[in-house]
């Protein structure tokens, strides 16, 4: 892959859509026994800074909504380059931006893509991440679905080698041993090297291979250069 992560690069001097780069999804999950998946990517956007006709600055905060269905993946240090290049042209207004953004992100991963409001975390049964305990995926019936966050979660570019850190949410009926049970598991990530992208559905299909009763996995990777990255995954 010959994408610009893990290389230095300038900020671009003028507005530079041809930076974007595509990463094929399919190459992504090659390596999993299901292709099928249901959900989106949400990319937080939270250092927007574009100037208008009169030359005043605008700083806002949006997410872009791609569906998992899409063609391709957008690579994160490219998006950062391209949308810090808006600041080379000028707008009329907030809505403008966005047109322009979602026509080449749609162009880019052959997707209908959304814009909207910056996502937030919600609230769900905070759980630590662990490793190094015995793990026995025997699900046991709970009669309450709840959304559960277990924290900690780390894995590594598989470009740059540095950790990811995130929040994993997933929506089931588990039981206390079975919370541990996925507590444990999501700790052999530690050193696993995975686009986030892939690790939510290696997540996914670990779970449901496993026999749990769950219905979304979503995984809040913390931002970087701005940008925050939340695949959602729905059975």
């Amino acid at each position: 892959m010959a994408g610009l992560l893990g290389k230095k690069v300038s900020n671009p001097k003028e507005f530079s859509p041809e930076i974007l780069f595509p990463i094929e999804r399919q190459e992504q999950r090659k390596h999993l026994n299901n292709s099928d998946f249901k959900g989106e990517d949400i990319w937080n956007i939270h250092e927007l800074l574009w100037i208008d006709n009169n030359d005043c600055h605008h700083h806002n905060e949006i997410s872009i909504v791609i569906p998992c269905s899409s063609a391709n993946i957008v690579e994160s240090k490219s998006l950062k380059l391209f949308i810090n290049s808006l600041v080379h042209k000028r707008f009329k207004s907030l809505s403008e931006v966005n047109r322009l953004i979602k026509h080449h992100i749609d162009e880019l991963v052959e997707a209908d893509i959304e814009i909207n409001n910056v996502y937030k975390k919600p609230d769900a049964k905070v759980l630590s991440v662990m490793r190094g305990k015995e793990i026995n995926h025997s699900p046991e019936s709970a009669s309450v679905s709840e959304l559960f966050c277990f924290k900690g979660f780390r894995s590594l570019c598989p470009v740059t080698q540095q950790p990811d850190i995130a929040d994993i949410f997933i929506e089931a009926s588990l039981s206390e041993t079975d919370q541990d049970n996925i507590a444990n598991y999501l700790g052999s990530f530690f050193e696993k090297e995975a686009f986030h992208e892939l690790c939510v559905e290696q997540i996914f299909e670990d779970l449901k291979s496993f026999n749990y009763l769950f219905s979304m996995v979503e995984g809040y990777f913390e931002r970087r250069g701005g940008i925050a990255i939340i695949p959602r995954r729905y059975s």
